[in-house]
This record gives C-alpha cells, sequence and structure tokens, in this order.
C-alpha cells in the first residue's frame, strides 16, 4: 500500500513539472508576436461628481485632431460633459476654471433648467433622464466651454483637475482625462526578426 502511494505521488510530481515546463515554454514563445489587441484602446470614461441638486457627467478634453496626438503648449482645447439638474430650481454655471490655463471661455446657454440638462459641447448629445422626470427633446440647453492657450503640453492618458462654479450649488472640482480617438490606431509594421523564434 506504502509503495502504490509513493509511485502515485512521484506520477503526479512529474505531472505538475511538465506542466510548468510546458506553460513557461508557451510564454516565451508569445513573446513579441502580434496580439488581438494592439490596435485596440482602453476606454476612458469623463469625469462625474455632484454639487448639491447638480449631476456632471462625462467629463472629458477632446481628442488632439492633428496627427501629433497632444495638445501643445498654447493651444485651445474643448472641453465637453453633460450637467444634470435634479432639483426643483434652476442654477446657473457661472466660470470654469483649471490649472492649466488661466482663460476658460464658455458661449452659449449657461443656465440648467430645473429638471433639465446643459451639455457642454455645442452639440445635441443626450442628457439622461433625472429622477421622476423625463427629459423631452429640446429641452437639453447647449454651450461650448474652449481652454485658450494652455500652458503645458497635454497628452492622452493625462487626467486635469478642472472646477466648476456655480450660482447656487457651489464649487465642485472634476478630473478630467483626454477622450479616446475615433479611430483605432494602426498596428506598426513588424520584422519578420521580431517574430522569429
Amino acid at each position: 500500500m506504502r509503495q502504490q502511494n509513493g509511485r502515485s505521488f512521484g506520477r503526479r510530481l512529474a505531472v505538475a513539472t511538465l506542466g510548468v515546463a510546458a506553460g513557461a515554454l508557451l510564454a516565451g514563445c508569445s513573446a513579441g508576436q502580434i496580439t488581438q489587441t494592439d490596435t485596440q484602446l482602453a476606454a476612458v470614461n469623463g469625469g462625474g461628481a455632484t454639487a448639491g441638486q447638480l449631476s456632471v457627467n462625462n467629463a472629458a478634453f477632446a481628442y488632439p485632431e492633428d496627427d501629433q496626438r497632444v495638445w501643445l503648449e498654447g493651444s485651445d482645447v474643448p472641453l465637453t460633459m453633460t450637467i444634470v439638474n435634479n432639483g426643483e430650481s434652476s442654477d446657473e454655471l457661472s466660470s470654469i476654471s483649471t490649472p492649466i490655463s488661466r482663460d476658460v471661455v464658455i458661449d452659449g446657454d449657461t443656465t440648467i433648467r430645473a429638471h433639465k440638462a446643459l451639455t457642454i459641447d455645442g452639440g445635441t448629445a443626450e442628457a439622461p433622464n433625472p429622477p421622476g422626470g423625463e427629459i423631452a427633446a429640446g429641452e437639453v440647453g447647449t454651450a461650448t466651454a474652449t481652454l485658450r492657450n494652455i500652458n503645458r503640453d497635454l497628452f492622452p492618458g493625462q487626467v486635469v483637475t478642472v472646477t466648476l462654479t456655480f450660482a447656487d450649488a457651489g464649487t465642485v472640482d472634476l478630473r478630467v482625462p483626454i477622450e479616446s480617438p475615433d479611430e483605432p490606431r494602426t498596428a506598426e509594421p513588424h520584422s519578420e526578426s521580431d517574430s522569429a523564434h
């Protein structure tokens, strides 16, 4: 009986050793290979916060449109977000400030009416419905916000603090990322020597 247990243990040890060796061999063989995810970008969720009856959603900097993929120092950078008013009275976006720009310009509607929303991007993006009601078509105010003459380069992946000041709800700080590009990045060509074993 003891001999049988010894043989059984020896077999299990040999199988485990072979399994570890095979795993190491496969891991080494895949090094340098092109993967399915090499052209995919990680999703970037916009910043969000609440201030009293207001809910700020999807705050983000637009992705740079040029080939440099960076907002260079001195650039004017668009800021987007949606502000939903869940309360019974209107409020107003008084100002936006950030350490990377001394001049943030807001153009358009700055009032966030009760049970309605304000979209900061100049478009017609849909806003989430407030509790206990629905935002009907045409009830979403729109505006644009631009950081003028930023004082340092701004790269994708960076997060910048932005402060919103409201007439009634006071101030709220947001951590705002740069949006991902609409198109996936293209894979760089790999030479045969990169993938040869």
